[in-house]
């Protein structure tokens, strides 16, 4: 076989890395960056000016980005139907939803509900806060699973290996530490963090489950830690509690089936 020649694994192999470049391009735009110049897209990526050029015009003539200026790109309206389409699959159901809502007007702090996704976490849902001050997350984000109130009670019916590829990627800090905090959630329902994913900020979350059982989804109300004292977190525990019940008691929709 020639120098030139490639076998079917190597195009293979070749084909998954550009798919995992061009992946890895379209995250740098997110709504604090609608769009970016060339210069920044090689900078951030650490690609060769000439791949991410090849890789904007491939993404270019498949409509999933657009010229927004000179070599200044933007997300294409390619993407507008998988937007609309992924808003149908993810979307929680209305009585989810209410329940959610009269939860905020309990508790005045933003809801969300999160979903593991492998070895990490994603907000699916969210409403937000009453206060003028309050703890907001991006929807669809990925998030560390190693911190948190939610990431613990999604952990808390994870499998054993998932510590492991967690502390093989270097996210546990005090691995002995978290492994306690699940045994807790397993015992209470409930989990109670302040300032593990982000300084200054409190949560309290419970599991949502699915009829089986298991555990889908964590219920959780987040806000500024000065608001979590003592007193306050004694009346969020049962409302979080109790909310999470009633979305396992309706279930979260059609999502539910993804999870």
């Amino acid at each position: 076989m020639g120098d030139n020649d490639k076998g079917p694994n190597t195009a293979r192999g070749e084909g998954v890395r550009s798919v995992a470049r061009a992946v890895e391009l379209l995250q740098l735009f997110d709504v604090h960056h609608r769009t970016r110049t060339l210069r920044d897209l090689v900078e951030l990526t650490g690609l060769p000016k000439t791949t991410v050029i090849r890789l904007l015009a491939t993404l270019e003539s498949l409509g999933l980005v657009s010229v927004t200026g000179e070599m200044t790109y933007g997300l294409g309206a390619g993407f507008l139907r998988w937007v609309r389409l992924s808003q149908l699959i993810w979307e929680v159901s209305t009585e989810t939803r209410a329940i959610m809502r009269e939860l905020v007007d309990r508790c005045g702090e933003t809801v969300n509900i999160y979903a593991r996704q492998d070895a990490g976490r994603v907000c699916i849902a969210q409403e937000e806060g009453t206060a003028t001050v309050r703890s907001v997350v991006e929807v669809g984000v990925p998030m560390t699973l190693a911190a948190g109130a939610s990431a613990t009670i999604l952990l808390a019916d994870a499998p054993a290996h998932l510590f492991d590829e967690l502390e093989a990627r270097g996210e546990l800090l005090d691995p002995v530490a978290l492994k306690r905090q699940v045994a807790a959630v397993r015992e209470t329902g409930y989990a109670v963090t302040h300032g593990e994913r982000e300084l200054g900020a409190s949560s309290v979350a419970a599991p949502i489950r699915a009829k089986d059982g298991r555990i889908v989804a964590a219920l959780a109300a987040s806000g500024p830690t000065s608001r979590f004292t003592a007193e306050q977190i004694s009346e969020y525990v049962p409302a979080v509690t109790r909310a999470a019940a009633r979305i396992t008691e309706v279930g979260l929709g059609n999502v539910e089936a993804f999870l």
